[in-house]
């Protein structure tokens, strides 16, 4: 399956950016209308999963000390939206930082 990698710098407590970033993982699943959002945190680190156009997408999210690590994991018939979904996670997730 192909990857997407996304590393986000952030300068505040990981406990604080997990709060921020919640939502912001909501709005990017829901901008590609996404449904059956499954999100099982574990401290500062999180794996969930959607469904978006018949598409089962899985991914995880690392909160450490200095960056978020976004890793999402798309099906080969849906890498025609590789970039943009790589450019909406960072968007999403840049505003919900600096909020």
């Amino acid at each position: 399956m192909p990857k997407i990698n996304v590393a986000i710098a952030h300068q505040l407590p990981p406990q604080d950016v997990v709060e921020k970033v919640k939502p912001a993982l909501e709005k990017t699943v829901s901008d590609f209308q996404g449904h059956d959002f499954q999100i099982d945190w574990s401290g500062t680190s999180a794996k969930f999963q959607f469904k978006s156009m018949a598409f089962t997408i899985t991914g995880a999210m690392q909160i450490d000390e200095k960056q978020v690590s976004v890793e999402l994991d798309l099906p080969f018939a849906a890498m025609m939206f590789k970039e943009k979904a790589k450019k909406a996670i960072e968007k999403n997730i840049t505003r919900a930082l600096e909020a």
